[in-house]
């Protein structure tokens, strides 16, 4: 007895079938059935799904191990990347400030914080904090 799961990430939904391979197919016949899926809407109700199943045997067979001798490649001189680090941001007491006269309840760490984050603009720092404590008030009402 084998059981196939059928997923989609997107939607988040799972479908399933406990599907009992017939005896055919270990003597060498393909099947081309249908069978019905199981999931959040109850036993066989989330549709179908359309399996082909055949099994073969294999000969075992042993590779004998061979060494592989690539021909010496002269590399091409290396090229080096230097990354453009953007200049540190200057946060200023005065704009802490400001924004703290706006947000009295918002420590000056977490006000110095998303003004780092926002590379010192006031404006973004401000619709940051505005959004950030209107979120907290509206979990804690």
């Amino acid at each position: 007895e084998k059981e196939a799961v059928v997923s989609t990430q997107s939607t988040g939904r799972v479908a399933f079938s406990k599907i009992n391979v017939p005896e055919r197919v270990f003597q060498g016949h393909t099947v081309d059935e249908w069978y019905p899926l199981s999931g959040k809407l109850g036993t066989e109700a989330e549709g179908s799904i359309n399996l082909i199943i055949s099994y073969t045997t294999m000969p075992m067979m042993t590779v004998p191990y061979q060494r592989i001798h690539y021909p010496y490649l002269q590399a091409a001189p290396a090229q080096f990347y230097t990354p453009v680090v953007p200049p540190p941001v200057v946060i200023r007491d005065e704009d802490i400030n400001t924004i703290k006269d706006m947000f009295p309840n918002v420590e000056k760490e977490v006000i110095k914080t998303v003004l780092e984050s926002k590379r010192g603009n006031v404006e973004g720092a401000v619709a940051d904090l505005l959004q950030l404590t209107s979120d907290s008030t509206t979990v804690n009402s």
